[in-house]
């Protein structure tokens, strides 16, 4: 269903015309008279201050220029009661400006201060301006959210001010519309009637009557267009021209020119005529209105106008005799060169007066019988013509588009070739590459072998205990490295190591292989699991080597049932963090910075840029720590 403009547009539109015409010769009030009455308002009782409030601020909405009165009453006071009245009435003046934002703004402090003196039919007033503010600004969001919080003030209230469920209904109803529910619109629409159906006198029947009455008849529901279109009347009937809600003024019938305000005015004149059944009204104002279109080149225009006038004098048999608006269709039909209109229009005239029955009318009818069906045989055949202009460029667009689909079928099954090609010799290639990198770990490892083997044939050769040791010492960093090749070699990734499985199995290794006089040391590791490439683990394995070798050697010069060394390694922040804590008797004051051990853990440390401390434990022993900045993070 497709709705003609937005009858609330329209409504808003014409009572402005209707203020600026009433109002304009009214004058902008004096400020100290204002002050004056400012000062009588807020010297009343407080229960009648805010309804006294609005009352003043309201007399004023049809001064000359709304907007400086607004000003005016904002430069005399500040006071809640004032301020908040005045943004109330005024507010719709800055939105029909287009100033939206302090449309926006005056709304939003109204509720501030109506919330703040805790008055609900204030808040309940200052929400439903918010949600007409956004409805006119077709936001359907946010005038739900503050029709919802409207709605939630009436229900708190209970049966209080139970009409307000009108202004309720009516908002749903708009917002309706912009999401293009017209079918809720609808229904909405006659909640509202619901609500003050059994009300004569409140102020907006007749202004919602006329809602729902333009809204059955855009939607052509007869059966309910029939039932408002009879309350209407019945509403219009305690009306006079001078009641300011009767919305079209009959002063406006007399076409005074061909302007498009003039055609507008006479439009609206039309529709209100015929929703009233003002059938004389009609009629006159229809032939007025076709002129109009007609001599503004505009002829088809009153072909709807025109069928409906002939229709609703027909159905209620009222100037029966009339043949003004067949006379005019014809002369339309004519214009536009609808010979087939005016035949059966000059038909039906013939059969209702027999006093046009004449050899004149008889002529014209076969006259335009026969331009008809001619022009229809020149139509079809240009249909035909038309459509097989249309196959034939669909034809043609189709075969292109058939070509150039299969063409890129081609180009693509052809690229898809080449890739796979491209793929597999690249896995090949990969493959080989996988094979000789195992290779060479798997060849370094070995060679580490024999390195160590050597080592240790050696050492079973020397008397000396200081040597011996020195080389016992050399093969554990050997054994550091071949841990690292040998774990490359055993696994399908060749370019990193888990740090978890590698300081786990390191550190086994070297408790494994030394000699405990009495009972070993208790061990326990914290160690994130993360994969780190070969040029961070392998000097980060030897750090790690001399550190617990150190433990072994001389945290603990008798090992008992409470001796124990813990080694946690995490990422923090930017950095990864190796720690090795023992709680046995700790480093003296001063480290031999000779030591072979210690030169080689700074140098490591400096390859890694790694910050290498030795401190005092929590309780006893050392707390060794490796801060390191530089290293690649695999996974």
């Amino acid at each position: 269903m497709k709705l003609t403009p937005n009858l609330r547009i329209f409504l808003f539109g014409f009572t402005s015309f209707l203020l600026t015409v009433s109002t304009a010769d009214a004058q902008a009030p004096d400020p100290n008279d204002l002050a004056r009455k400012i000062d009588s308002v807020l010297a009343l009782d407080e229960e009648l201050v805010l309804q006294a409030a609005y009352d003043l601020t309201r007399s004023y909405i049809r001064a000359e220029d709304p907007l400086a009165v607004h000003r005016m009453f904002d430069s005399i006071t500040d006071a809640p009661a004032i301020e908040l009245s005045s943004n109330l009435n005024f507010a719709p003046f800055y939105l029909r400006k287009g100033d939206t934002k302090n449309s926006l703004a005056l709304r939003k402090r109204s509720l501030e201060l109506a919330e703040m003196v805790e008055n609900d039919p204030k808040i309940f007033d200052a929400l439903m301006s918010l949600s007409s503010h956004y409805i006119n600004v077709a936001k359907a969001d946010s005038a739900a959210l503050y029709t919802n919080r409207a709605e939630a003030v009436l229900v708190r209230n209970k049966d209080r001010f139970y009409d307000s469920y009108e202004m309720v209904y009516r908002m749903r109803a708009d917002i309706a519309h912009i999401l293009g529910n017209y079918k809720q619109q609808g229904e909405y629409l006659e909640k509202a009637w619901e609500v003050i159906a059994d009300n004569p006198n409140h102020p907006r029947r007749g202004f919602l009557l006329f809602l729902i009455t333009d809204f059955f008849r855009q939607t052509d529901d007869l059966d309910k267009l029939a039932y408002f279109t009879e309350e209407l009347s019945a509403y219009y009937k305690e009306k006079t021209i001078n009641t300011p809600d009767f919305h079209l003024p009959i002063d406006q019938i007399l076409l005074g020119d061909y302007s498009d305000k003039a055609v507008a005015n006479l439009e609206r004149i039309v529709r209100k005529s015929d929703s009233l059944n003002n059938f004389n009204a009609l009629s006159v104002c229809t032939i007025a209105l076709s002129r109009a279109y007609l001599k503004n080149g505009e002829p088809e225009k009153a072909i709807p106008y025109l069928k409906n006038a002939i229709k609703r004098l027909k159905d209620a048999n009222y100037l029966y005799s009339n043949t003004g608006e067949r006379q005019m269709l014809r002369e339309i039909y004519l214009a536009t060169d609808n010979y087939k209109g005016a035949y059966e229009i000059l038909m039906d005239q013939k059969i209702m007066e027999d006093s046009l029955r004449n050899s004149e009318i008889l002529s014209k009818i076969a006259d335009y019988e026969v331009k008809y069906q001619t022009q229809q045989k020149e139509l079809e055949l240009q249909q035909t013509a038309a459509n097989k202009k249309i196959l034939t460029s669909l034809l043609w667009a189709g075969g292109i588009v058939l070509l150039l689909v299969l063409y890129f079928l081609y180009k693509n099954r052809q690229k898809n070739k080449k890739l796979a090609k491209q793929k597999q010799l690249l896995e090949t290639t990969l493959d080989e590459k996988n094979v000789l990198l195992k290779e060479i770990h798997h060849r370094v490892k070995n060679s580490f072998q024999i390195v160590s083997s050597l080592l240790y044939l050696q050492s079973e050769s020397i008397d000396d205990k200081e040597a011996q040791l020195a080389i016992k010492e050399a093969q554990n960093r050997v054994r550091s490295m071949v841990l690292i090749h040998q774990k490359l070699y055993n696994k399908d990734q060749l370019v990193g190591i888990n740090t978890k499985e590698y300081f786990e199995d390191l550190t086994r290794d070297i408790f494994e292989s030394h000699q405990f006089s009495n009972k070993p040391i208790r061990y326990a590791t914290d160690i994130k699991p993360m994969v780190l490439d070969i040029e961070t683990i392998t000097p980060i394995g030897l750090i790690l080597n001399e550190l617990i070798t150190n433990v072994l050697k001389h945290a603990f010069p008798e090992v008992d049932d409470q001796s124990e060394m813990q080694l946690r390694f995490d990422k923090k922040g930017d950095a990864l963090v190796l720690e090795l804590q023992d709680n046995g008797q700790g480093m003296p004051e001063e480290v031999a910075e000779s030591s072979f051990g210690i030169k080689l853990m700074k140098a490591l440390s400096k390859k890694l840029k790694a910050d290498l401390t030795f401190k005092p434990g929590p309780k006893q022993g050392t707390l060794a720590s490796l801060e390191i900045t530089k290293f690649n993070l695999l996974g």
